[in-house]
């Protein structure tokens, strides 16, 4: 281990002089954006009481920085001077692709280059610019990340961060089940950033394997007003409109709105599969005093479609059999019976008080009601037995398979709360920014579900699709799940010197009806060190621990599933050598026991492996050359194996070993068009296992591609994702089927803004 440590630093600390180099040369100026949605400033009458807060400014004053403000983001290019950008916040918006504070690695308010852990931060501008039209595809030039390892999957989004699932925050409390189905899908419009939080992250947020999390900042109210509305068109038939629109509710701006609407009729990749959504969001803020905000903030929103992933056999899909390759947008399915529908209800309340500089109160809660629909089937690759030589289909021909039919109907009510104190305070040369904290999580669902095998043959070569019969559905028991978390930690300071301590305690509950209850305690905790050099570098090493309790029914083929631990150790650097440029790089050795895997003998559950390793490097550039020119570049090594239990010494599935990205966006002002701005990018992702080391997928190279046009209030762009439409494979596993990529897809959209 150590050797590998020592090469691995060797390699990120040869490529380092190489970057700096390019980035010395850089502007000052902070990343530039189409627009900025300023912090809040409050005003209030002189009749308001004011005791115990701070003075609010004048009317004459707010007026004089909203003209500021006004004058900074006046010409949609322009760049954000060093001094604006300090006004940045952990939850606010960001100016083009560099983010310099987060609130994901401490749950305080923190510069990135002072937490100890490796983080991304993906801005609402980098999404616009690289036409994601989902969480996951926003996550392909994040290093450690695989943002499409299962495809182009219509239910949800299953990116797998260093070889394995992270949980999915909104506004730092627990969005989505990972490992579930009909999970509340969050709509990237809606979102101010995603944040990428690498390695265990169990002290604060009780329930996360050893891949981290996402935490999905949504868009709150702004005081400067500021309005939207898109329409969009594209590959298989999408047609999207949404609307942004947020300002001052009262001239003061003490009451603030944001309304978020999005309605999508689209088609996808694979026939018969629909991909609609209506989403209704409005939010509103309110801020008394500059001490003071509460934001509420709800949701509607309808998912209808179906399932994408068509689980296909290898034959057909990675290696050719006697009839090709099965094409790409195959339908296994059946119309008319299969379907994917997820209507989710939800309110959020974020409440936030400081008493003095040295104390605030933070709350942040949140109640979803999710209803879901899900009917489908597929081909039943069990059905043939493996000796039989026409294995896995049933005719000769090798082009017939029988088919297995699923429903699930489920209801899903679910509570999840966070509250802390934030305390500043000194011993001696030492600051402390201690942080003490509980949170709670609950989450009840009712299901019943049916299953079913139609053994028609169903040609996957030359599909008729005849109908199945419907499965009998059964009551499932009922489930309450629910855990509370107690926290602490302290971030201190002596000179250049920056620990972070933390500790916690969880209580976990599943009650199942008609079982016994189940009740787990976990202790885990943090510890890192860094050191500022003088030149704008500042290396790190961390320790950490993960507790990751399975929520949910449904998941496991044993039952209930046991509880996921793992641990890492962390050693990285953070350098930002000037405004608006940063480079991170780490290396890192995990181990996670109870790992969740695919289940060889059905798709619809997971089985769990004994003890599993993963040891990686990343490293992250975030560049402006020149003004004109940014650059986000990625690379990702990773050797995951098992350690003991099932394929004990083998690679676990679905892990490239190798990932490499590169992203540039060009602003042609300097041609004459200031208007015009071009972007491009390669993604290589590298070959993978199936979980025996008996079969490989084989890697593969991606391009991508922008042009927009901005003309005062309007902004016109297309977007190609896999350019040249090839034909790839994210993954294939050793239960027998394949995971097809998405072919080339073109976005054409048209903003205006009012």
């Amino acid at each position: 281990m150590t050797n590998y440590l020592r090469t691995t630093a060797k390699l990120i600390g040869g490529a380092l002089p190489l970057l700096a180099g390019l980035l010395d040369a850089a502007p000052a100026e902070a990343q530039s954006s189409s627009q900025e949605l300023p912090a809040v400033v409050v005003e209030q009458s002189s009749s308001r009481p004011t005791a115990r807060t701070r003075p609010l400014r004048s009317r004459q004053s707010a007026q004089a920085a909203s003209r500021r403000r006004q004058a900074e983001r006046a010409p949609s290019n322009a760049d954000t001077s060093a001094a604006g950008a300090s006004t940045e916040t952990a939850t606010g918006p960001v100016r083009g692709y560099v983010a310099t504070r987060s609130g994901t690695g401490t749950k305080t308010d923190t510069p990135l280059r002072e937490t100890p852990q490796s983080i991304s931060v993906v801005t609402a501008d980098r999404v616009t610019d690289q036409g994601a039209t989902t969480v996951q595809e926003a996550l392909r030039y994040v290093p450690g990340v695989f943002a499409d390892a299962y495809g182009a999957d219509s239910r949800g989004d299953y990116p797998r961060i260093r070889g394995q699932d992270p949980n999915i925050y909104l506004d730092g409390t627990r969005m989505v089940n990972t490992n579930n189905f009909n999970e509340w899908r969050p709509e990237p419009y809606t979102l101010e950033r995603i944040e990428v939080l690498r390695g265990p992250s169990s002290v604060l947020y009780g329930d996360t394997s050893t891949a981290g999390l996402l935490n999905l900042i949504s868009k709150r109210p702004q005081a400067e007003s500021a309005n939207e509305i898109g329409v969009q068109y594209g590959s298989f038939n999408r047609k999207q409109v949404q609307l942004d629109s947020t300002g001052k509710l009262t001239k003061d701006g003490e009451w603030l709105y944001r309304f978020i609407g999005v309605y999508r009729d689209s088609n996808t990749q694979t026939d018969y599969v629909k991909d609609d959504r209506v989403l209704l969001a409005p939010s509103l803020t309110w801020r008394p005093t500059n001490a003071t905000s509460w934001t509420v903030l709800g949701t509607y929103q309808k998912d209808t479609t179906g399932s994408s992933t068509a689980f296909l056999p290898h034959e057909g899909t990675l290696f050719a059999g006697p009839n090709g390759f099965i094409p790409v947008r195959r339908f296994a399915g059946e119309p008319g019976f299969d379907k994917y529908q997820t209507e989710t209800g939800a309110i959020s309340s974020l409440f936030e008080h400081s008493f003095s500089d040295g104390l605030k109160l933070r709350q942040n809660l949140r109640y979803a009601h999710v209803e879901g629909i899900y009917r489908s089937t597929w081909p039943d690759l069990n059905f043939v037995d493996p000796s039989d030589p026409n294995y896995p289909f049933l005719d000769s021909s090798r082009r017939t398979v029988a088919r297995s039919v699923w429903s699930r109907e489920t209801v899903k009510d679910s509570l999840t709360s966070d509250s802390n104190a934030e305390l500043k305070l000194h011993t001696g040369p030492v600051a402390h920014k201690v942080l003490l904290g509980t949170d709670y999580r609950e989450v009840r669902e009712r299901a019943q579900s049916g299953f079913a095998t139609d053994s028609t043959p169903f040609d996957l070569y030359a599909p008729v699709y005849s109908g199945v019969t419907a499965p009998a559905m059964s009551p499932e028991p009922d489930l309450r799940q629910s855990q509370l978390g107690l926290y602490a930690q302290d971030q201190l300071r002596l000179g250049p010197w920056l620990a972070v301590l933390g500790l916690r305690h969880d209580y976990v509950t599943s009650d199942t009806q008609g079982s016994p209850v189940e009740n787990y305690q976990a202790t885990t905790g943090r510890a890192a060190l860094m050191y500022e050099l003088p030149f704008g570098v500042t290396p790190y090493v961390t320790y950490a621990q993960s507790f990751n309790p399975v929520f949910g029914s449904g998941v496991c083929a044993a039952g209930a599933c046991a509880p996921q631990r793992g641990e890492m150790v962390e050693l990285g650097f953070k350098y930002n050598p000037t405004p608006g440029n940063a480079i991170n790089g780490a290396i890192f050795d995990t181990t996670e026991r109870n790992r969740l895997a695919n289940d060889p003998d059905n798709p619809m559950f997971s089985i769990q492996t004994g003890k599993v390793r993963i040891r990686g490097a990343e490293l992250e550039v975030l560049a402006r050359i020149t003004p004109e020119l940014d650059l986000i570049g990625a690379y990702t090594y990773l050797d995951a194996r098992v350690e003991s239990g099932d394929n004990a010494g083998k690679h676990v599935e679905t892990v490239p070993d190798h990932q490499a990205s590169l992203w540039a966006k060009y602003r042609l002002s300097l041609l004459g068009l200031p208007g015009v701005t071009l972007g491009g990018g390669v993604r290589y992702v590298g070959q993978s296992w199936d979980g025996t080391d008996t079969l490989r997928t084989p890697d593969y190279t991606l391009f991508d591609a922008m042009v927009r046009y901005d003309n005062g209030p309007w902004r016109l762009q297309v977007n190609a994702s896999n350019l040249f439409d090839k034909r790839h494979l994210t993954t294939c596993l050793a239960r027998g089927d394949c995971f097809l990529g998405i072919g080339r897809t073109v976005l054409g959209s048209v903003t205006y803004k009012f």
